[in-house]
């Protein structure tokens, strides 16, 4: 009896917190403007690893490359880009038909200043979106919300 009580008190905090997809998706969006955005977004990432829940490390990933926005120094820039850019990469040749990850890595090169040259799969990432969103378990309203933001890029 004494361990069935000991196990109901200390089973809630075993539990892992369910990540909500929503808030970072929002966090996401508003990252590059917001530091606190970005650091949230980070925190609440940092749980994704390459083999369990990749999605949370794509995001990961682009929270470490938008530190880029809110740091001061050049090299704390690029450290914070080029760390994200491995990532993000690594994990879209893992998982290559990820339609949110291809987003993910749409967003952050259509962000990104020319002159580092992360720009090669806009284009590609875009198109891939554009053709296979239906297949996402995405709301509608956010489908609506990607579909209004890719088709208003050049």
């Amino acid at each position: 009896m004494k361990y069935r009580l000991l196990l109901l008190i200390l089973l809630p905090a075993f539990q892992l917190k369910a990540v909500d997809m929503n808030t970072v998706r929002d966090l996401f969006a508003s990252a590059s403007e917001s530091s606190s955005s970005c650091n949230k977004l980070y925190s609440m990432t940092a749980s994704g690893t390459l083999s369990k829940d990749p999605i949370l490390y794509a995001y990961h990933a682009a929270a470490e490359m938008t530190k880029a926005n809110h740091s001061s120094w050049p090299h704390q820039k690029l450290g914070h880009f080029n760390a994200g850019k491995v990532m993000l990469e690594n994990v879209i040749a893992k998982y290559p038909k990820d339609v949110e990850m291809r987003y993910i890595r749409y967003c952050v090169q259509r962000g990104c200043p020319f002159f580092l040259g992360y720009s090669s799969n806009k284009a590609s990432d875009k198109k891939y979106v554009l053709a296979n969103m239906d297949k996402t378990d995405w709301s509608d309203s956010y489908k609506k919300k990607v579909r209004d933001f890719l088709n208003s890029q050049a």
